[in-house]
């Protein structure tokens, strides 16, 4: 697999990312902020097969009717983020796919796992593909995703806990916003340190595992 960072100079510094087989020009895109055309600057030449949504948010999928229209490629959801009323956060999608936890996808000859890991939404998905992980809002180095009340909080401790906890040290993840660049191991590490000593009741929002860690956007 190939890939590709599409950087992204709006207020949330979104991260999509392009993935593309070694094979061949099929390619797949994850997440489409409201303004695609990034992306649609990056895929010339490229076989477009499918489009991978980590959740719902305009930042995430705001740009996909312009996108799919571009590519004619399928679009894929989390099976919990569909049927959501669009507002200013949540874009409206209409997804050929529906996914659910552990429904695979190929790229090439090169096998996509999706984990489903409600909190930040109760659609909320990762994608992981070799050592390689894609976690949209649900993690980020230093931090989990933002949560608006104390039951989501909740509910993407226990998700984490019963999700990319158990995954291997080695794997990277690659978040929806920022550049990244930390390993499971890193998460685990922090989340035990928090689980332990920051832990308590009421928390939601932006909740950081331990502190030194500065927002990239």
């Amino acid at each position: 697999m190939n890939l590709k960072k599409v950087f992204f100079n709006n207020s949330f510094k979104n991260t999509s990312y392009i993935l593309k087989s070694d094979l061949s020009n099929e390619s797949i895109i994850i997440d489409v902020p409201e303004d695609p055309y990034p992306i649609i600057d990056n895929i010339s030449g490229l076989d477009i097969k499918l489009i991978l949504l980590t959740h719902h948010h305009l930042d995430h999928a705001g740009g996909i009717d312009i996108l799919r229209q571009h590519t004619n490629a399928p679009v894929a959801l989390g099976a919990e983020d569909i049927g959501s009323k669009p507002d200013d956060r949540v874009a409206h999608v209409n997804p050929d796919i529906e996914i659910k936890n552990g429904d695979t996808f190929y790229l090439g000859n090169e096998k996509i796992s999706s984990i489903s890991v409600p909190g930040h939404t109760n659609g909320s998905n990762c994608f992981l593909i070799n050592k390689s992980l894609f976690t949209g809002d649900v993690i980020f180095p230093g931090r989990a995703g933002r949560t608006d009340s104390v039951e989501q909080f909740d509910l993407s401790v226990k998700s984490l806990k019963n999700t990319l906890y158990l995954l291997d040290d080695d794997i990277e993840f690659f978040p929806g916003h920022g550049k990244g660049g930390e390993t499971l191991k890193d998460f685990r590490n922090q989340f035990d340190f928090f689980l332990s000593d920051k832990y308590k009741e009421g928390l939601y929002g932006v909740v950081w595992w331990v502190d030194g860690y500065e927002e990239e956007w």
